[in-house]
């Protein structure tokens, strides 16, 4: 059963290492639902929204996930410009960089 969840060696000798590799875990969790989502997260974007509501600025994950849900996609909270919104209300979405 253990070889179906991963694990954090967060117990190692010196615990900023453990920290340093917990927040390269979640960059990489980052990147990873950017590709699969083919959202420009962390960089310049321009969104429209439904609505007729134009935000700019750095896209983010509302909150921090470790892996996107199929299922959920759609219900995905990000934030851009100080504003949150789901997935499903992006009409489009253009990096600026």
């Amino acid at each position: 059963m253990s070889e179906l969840q991963g694990e954090l060696g967060l117990a190692g000798h010196d615990p900023e290492e453990g920290y340093t590799q917990w927040v390269a875990l979640r960059q990489l969790a980052v990147e990873a639902a950017a590709q699969k989502l083919n959202l420009p997260l962390g960089h310049p974007t321009e969104v429209w929204l439904r609505g007729g509501i134009r935000l700019r600025g750095t896209l983010r994950l509302a909150n921090e996930v470790l892996f996107v849900d199929e299922e959920r996609i759609r219900q995905l909270a990000l934030v851009l410009d100080g504003v949150k919104f789901t997935y499903s209300e992006i009409e489009s979405c253009l990096r600026l960089d």
